[in-house]
């Protein structure tokens, strides 16, 4: 297999050989599909694949080309990004029968952005590393508006030549971005920084709910908030989310919880205990379990309004 050179791509995305480096793309969800939409704006030739292929006609309609298979898209391409739903996916995608390491003659530079644990990641670019191939693991913090506007921020963990390989793509995606360290260590920050993210909207969740209760306006509670010492830039958006009870998803409960599953799980393997992610873990099943899971995470606020019989 042939390794695509980090010399062979300049600062501005263009290689050595005087064409613009072609992009491929595996997954087209709910990120997946802007963060494309967004390589393809910014001028790199982009060749695409997701398991529905319908949701792919629009990048066509762009300018994009469609694979049949990974591999296909694989062989086609010098960097390679993928953001799948979980580990399994991962697998099956980047190093299935028709995967991305099925491909013959070529062996882009793998960037993996989506969400798993950390140790799955690791031995996932330790077997394509068998196979000639590079991979960073690179999940991306962020809601879908963020992915549509190229302002998410990009978590990498990886070889950091690689990183400097592939940053024209990413920087098309993205407005932020921190290398982490080795392998792994990209989706162990993706992981902190959830379970962050979980605890503040949870704690605010709660709090409202209990200014509520005790009769206080929502809306003069968020305002207090938003101006006082516990003010954050989560809770300028998602406050006001909660306030007016509009839960159309940027980032589902469900996805949430996984976020949080995978934090615990990480944990355990470190001997490292965390209580009050657990709770917020059942919280978040609680949820799941009321039929929320498909809304916004914000919705954890219904959990608290049961548990506090608030209509």
């Amino acid at each position: 297999m042939t390794l695509f050179s980090p010399s062979l791509i300049g600062g501005d995305g263009w290689s050595a050989l005087g064409k613009k480096i072609t992009v491929g793309f595996l997954g087209l969800g709910n990120m997946g599909r802007p963060l494309a939409e967004n390589v393809l704006k910014a001028g790199f030739p982009l060749i695409a694949w997701n398991r529905t292929p319908e949701k792919g006609k629009d990048l066509v309609d762009q300018g994009a080309t469609w694979a049949q298979s990974p591999s296909e898209v694989a062989e086609a391409c010098d960097v390679l990004v993928s953001i799948l739903a979980d580990a399994a996916a991962v697998r099956e995608v980047l190093l299935g029968d028709e995967g991305v390491a099925a491909a013959k003659g070529n062996a882009p530079v793998i960037v993996e952005m989506s969400t798993i644990a950390p140790h799955e990641s690791v031995a996932i670019a330790e077997a394509l590393q068998g196979r000639g191939f590079v991979m960073l693991d690179a999940p991306i913090s962020g809601s879908t508006k963020m992915a549509a506007d190229a302002a998410v921020t990009i978590l990498v963990g990886g070889d950091a030549g690689a990183l400097e390989t592939v940053r024209p793509v990413l920087e098309a995606m993205g407005k932020a971005i921190y290398h982490m360290g080795e392998n792994g260590m990209g989706c162990s920050m993706k992981l902190v920084n959830n379970v962050i993210l979980a605890a503040v909207l949870a704690g605010f969740a709660e709090a409202f709910v209990m200014g509520q209760k005790a009769g206080l306006a929502g809306d003069r509670i968020l305002d207090v908030v938003l101006h006082g010492s516990a003010a954050c830039p989560l809770l300028e958006f998602k406050g006001k989310v909660i306030a007016a009870h509009d839960f159309t998803p940027t980032f589902r409960l469900r996805m949430m919880r996984k976020d949080l599953t995978l934090a615990l799980n990480a944990a355990g393997g470190l001997n490292v205990p965390m209580p009050l992610t657990s709770v917020l873990n059942e919280l978040h099943q609680a949820g799941i379990a009321q039929g929320l899971g498909d809304q916004d995470f914000s919705s954890i606020v219904r959990v608290f309004e049961g548990l506090a019989a608030i209509p």
